[in-house]
């Protein structure tokens, strides 16, 4: 297949759908993976090695679409570890009070029991709330703080940070004191936030989108910023790839997330097309972002950490 005919292309049924043939929930194994430095978590994600071992992603750290699992939960990010091995993706947001906290959206009226903009109430408000799934039931799962997600990633789960609103000098401070570097990967959203990441935390393993608003069209402005080309992860795009960027990042050894949350998603659990999966490693991608993050290490045959 080539490049062109890629691109055209209840809660309480959970173990027995999203999950059928993996752990069950609450079994102890957990897939994890440790690395002793940002470098080897750097060479992991080259795209010459995901070409020899692919990388999924769980998007909003493993939720279900389909309701019982929340978005950006611990409780969602344990069923990723006992599921498989995969990258989970949380969304890092600051209360009124300077407290960073795991929330996808702006405001906690769709993902909560609370009203409001996150930046616009206290993290105690934001602790007394809790967790709406993606069908609007409450969970009873308390609204993790970014700390609470650290601590827990010290059992060795692989962390990507969807950086909304939190400072960097914040974020960089929290994941030192953890000594977390090498089990989080960043995001840094435009030329400003990028710089300041680098005079920051050189070290550490980005993900940067080509964001030509903010400064960064190319991976030659990403580079000039100062970035060390092999601590890169860029993004190929949602469903279909910007083909050009990926091949430009490819030209570094740099993989090209591919998101296909839109695409996955739609399908009823148990029904997903491995091809949609297959497909893009066959074209070069082999770092996945998806809704359906069981269904996609199946297709891909992923069974442990490389």
């Amino acid at each position: 297949m080539n490049r062109r005919d890629f691109m055209a292309l209840s809660s309480a049924t959970i173990a027995a759908t999203a999950f059928s043939g993996t752990p069950a929930l609450g079994q102890d194994a957990s897939f994890i993976k440790r690395f002793a430095s940002t470098d080897q978590l750097a060479a992991y994600t080259r795209l010459s090695a995901l070409l020899e071992h692919p990388a999924i992603m769980a998007h909003r750290a493993g939720y279900y679409p389909w309701g019982g699992i929340p978005e950006c939960s611990i409780f969602g990010a344990e069923q990723v570890i006992k599921r498989g091995p995969a990258f989970i993706e949380i969304d890092v947001r600051t209360s009124a009070d300077g407290v960073p906290v795991c929330v996808h959206d702006e405001t906690l009226d769709r993902g909560t029991t609370g009203t409001g903009r996150v930046d616009e109430v206290s993290a105690d408000y934001i602790a007394g709330l809790t967790l709406r799934d993606n069908l609007g039931q409450a969970t009873g799962y308390a609204i993790p703080t970014f700390e609470d997600f650290l601590d827990w990633g010290e059992n060795g789960a692989m962390l990507w940070l969807d950086t909304k609103d939190i400072d960097p000098a914040l974020l960089v401070e929290m994941v030192r004191a953890r000594g977390a570097e090498s089990r989080v990967i960043v995001s840094a959203y435009g030329r400003e936030i990028l710089e300041h990441y680098q005079e920051l935390a050189p070290d550490l393993v980005y993900f940067v989108p080509f964001i030509e608003g903010l400064g960064l069209p190319d991976v030659q402005s990403i580079l000039d910023t100062g970035l060390n080309p092999e601590h890169l992860i860029g993004m190929a795009g949602f469903d279909l790839p910007n083909m050009k960027g990926t091949l430009d990042l490819a030209e570094i050894d740099a993989p090209a997330l591919l998101d296909v949350q839109n695409i996955d998603k739609r399908y009823e659990p148990g029904n997903v097309n491995p091809n949609l999966y297959t497909r893009a490693v066959e074209e070069g991608l082999p770092f996945i972002c998806t809704d359906q993050y069981s269904a996609a290490l199946d297709a891909l045959g992923i069974t442990d950490w490389a």
